[in-house]
């Protein structure tokens, strides 16, 4: 019996930390798929993503990489010969949604970030005038 975490080519556990790396709101839906896979075989894995514009990926992760195998959640009928180094790198090529729910995070972000330190200077500058 293989152990699930922290061996060698567990993609069971890769495809989770992939999917947590997804931040949220970036995606309406992500999650491993509980009828495609098996816990004994670990050297593959199922995601199953929805978009922001309600557009269904069923994800393959194997060793070759990120592949897309179906366009609706635990469909794998639908193989894609296109594989990618990350999840993220997929989901650019696949979903403009994707891409624009990254931009738009990445923007509040940076906008956040921009108030905070405009904050700290104007605090900055208060104290240097007392």
């Amino acid at each position: 019996m293989n152990k699930i975490s922290g061996e060698q080519g567990d993609f069971l556990a890769e495809a989770q930390l992939a999917l947590d790396d997804l931040g949220d709101g970036i995606v309406a839906v992500k999650t491993l798929s509980s009828r495609l896979n098996n816990p004994e075989d670990i050297s593959k894995a199922y995601l199953n993503i929805k978009s922001n514009a309600d557009v269904e990926f069923c994800i393959e992760l194997t060793q070759e990489g990120y592949r897309v195998v179906g366009y609706h959640f635990d469909d794998n009928s639908q193989s894609s010969t296109n594989y990618y180094e990350s999840l993220q790198a997929l989901l650019t090529n696949e979903s403009k949604s994707y891409v624009d729910s990254f931009a738009r995070s990445l923007q509040q972000k940076l906008f956040a970030a921009q108030t905070k330190l405009q904050q700290n200077q104007d605090k900055d500058d208060d104290e240097y005038i007392q």
